[in-house]
Formats: structure tokens, C-alpha cells, sequence
């Protein structure tokens, strides 16, 4: 098998990886339709008005849980990169696909970070549907769909200005797709439970970074540092709010390549007989 990137060869190892996870991704779906009702009914009959509906901002609340919940599952699937090559059995039909690496990785990226995402969302717009339907049969008269919150729409609840929108938004979708690529990365590097060990390597991770850099400020102390910035020719400099939401997304994205490259790195050695505990 050449280990060239052949289109036509990975749209059909993309079609095998839905088909092959048709049965999850139904019952996916179902599942996930039923719970995201149950959230916002929950806000509709049980916090609020029972006669007055949700409103504008009960419907924020219930759909507000609803985008949590994609978010933290939206890292869930990421983590199950190699959900289909966790038993020795799956391995073999993993390696023996008719693909190479870069194809077989690219199908199961894009199954894990684009295609279970997307449902997500589907199955949340069809709760959603079904609640305000609900509320139309209960005789609420005052029905909001919370489409807005669900999308990410609402940026100027946050504060931010009409003019910072577009930079802003390209900053939380740099944030989103490094986060991603995190817990991608987990899930090719750990065997077990990468979703759960990824986020206890983060948390560690981050709790030792900042541990090291407030020693480091305090070891070094204030004055030092301001003169520091003062040699530098940094204590005069200022950047817009545009420039510094610019410099933070192209480092993020950059992270985010990085973790992508790694990941595929450690995918293209999966072997039959694994470590215990790592894929490597």
C-alpha cells in the first residue's frame, strides 16, 4: 500500500468508519436527543413559570446546559481517536484497512472532531424543536427557540463590541481547536480512559506551570522585573486589543498543529501488541 494521500481512497475509508459506526452513532443521537429535552423541559416545567413558558432568559439557561454538555462530550469523542483500535482484534482490521496512515488518521479525525460534533449540534436543534413544540401544546405564550446561545451567537453578552466580534470569535475557535487537538492527542497516547487520564494530565500539568512560574516571578522579584521590561524597551509598549487577540490566535494554532503532527506521529506507530497503559 503506498503511503501516498489518495482522495479517492480516503472518502472510502471515511464511508467505512460511518458505516462501520453506524449503530453508535444512532444510538448517539437518540440518546442524546432525549437528554437535551429532559435539560430544557427540566428548566421549562419545573424552575420557571408554568403557565409564562421559558422566555428569553430560561431559554438561555436550558440551552446554555445544553452547549456545555457538547462541549465537554465534544472532547469526550475527541479523546476516541483510536475507539476502534482498542482491542487486539480491532487493531488487525485497524492496520489491514486497504489505506495508509495519513488516510485512515484523516477519516478518523474527521469522524471524531467534525461528524460526532455535528450530531451533537443536530440532536440539540431537535430537542430544541421539540420542546418549543411542547410548549405550544402546554399553551406557553412565550416561546424561544435559543438558537443563538446553542451557536455561539451571543457574543455581546460577554461585553465585546460589534468591531471586536470577528477578531474575538477567531480567538475562542483558535482556543477551541487547540483544546481539541489536546485531547486528540490524548486519546492516541493513552489506552485506557484517555478522555478522563488526558484531563488529569492537564490539570497536573497546568497546577506544576503555574507553580513554576510563580517561583520564578518570585525568585526573580518585582523590581527585577520591571527593570527587565525597562531594558527591553516593553514598558512603553502598547498593543491594541485587535493585535494581542491576533498574537494569541496564531499561537494557539500553531499549538494546535503541533498536536495534530504529534498525534499522527503516535498513530503511525500502532502495532497489534500494545504498552498497558500508552498506545506507543
Amino acid at each position: 500500500m503506498k503511503q501516498t494521500f489518495d482522495i479517492r481512497r480516503f472518502w472510502q475509508t471515511l464511508k467505512w468508519t460511518v458505516i462501520s459506526e453506524k449503530k453508535s452513532i444512532l444510538t448517539a443521537f437518540v440518546a442524546f436527543t432525549v437528554a437535551f429535552l429532559a435539560i430544557q423541559l427540566f428548566s421549562c416545567f419545573t424552575i420557571f413559570d408554568l403557565t409564562q413558558g421559558l422566555g428569553s432568559a430560561a431559554t438561555y439557561a436550558g440551552v446554555g446546559s445544553c452547549t456545555a454538555t457538547i462541549a465537554i462530550m465534544g472532547a469526550y469523542y475527541a479523546s476516541g481517536l483510536l475507539g476502534n483500535a482498542r482491542t487486539t482484534r480491532q487493531r488487525v482490521t485497524a492496520l489491514m484497512l486497504p489505506a495508509s496512515n495519513l488516510e485512515k488518521f484523516a477519516a478518523r479525525l474527521i469522524y471524531c472532531c467534525i461528524v460526532m460534533p455535528a450530531l451533537l449540534y443536530v440532536a440539540a436543534c431537535a430537542a430544541t424543536c421539540l420542546r418549543m413544540l411542547l410548549e405550544l401544546i402546554a399553551g406557553h405564550n412565550d416561546i424561544t427557540a435559543g438558537f443563538s446561545v446553542l451557536f455561539g451567537g451571543d457574543l455581546k453578552m460577554m461585553g465585546l463590541e460589534d468591531d471586536g466580534l470577528g477578531m474575538s470569535t477567531f480567538v475562542i475557535l483558535a482556543l477551541s481547536w487547540w483544546s481539541t487537538s489536546i485531547f486528540v492527542l490524548g486519546g492516541v497516547f493513552f489506552r485506557t480512559r484517555p478522555f478522563v487520564w488526558t484531563n488529569v494530565t492537564m490539570f497536573v500539568g497546568s497546577l506544576v506551570l503555574f507553580t513554576l512560574l510563580f517561583y520564578i516571578g518570585v525568585l526573580i522579584g518585582e523590581d527585577n522585573l520591571k527593570q527587565l521590561f525597562i531594558n527591553l524597551g516593553l514598558k512603553d509598549m502598547s498593543f491594541d486589543f485587535d493585535t494581542f487577540q491576533l498574537i494569541v490566535s496564531l499561537i494557539f494554532t500553531a499549538f494546535t498543529v503541533f498536536n495534530v503532527w504529534l498525534s499522527y506521529w503516535l498513530y503511525k506507530r500502532l502495532q497489534v501488541v500494545q504498552h498497558k497503559w500508552f498506545n506507543v
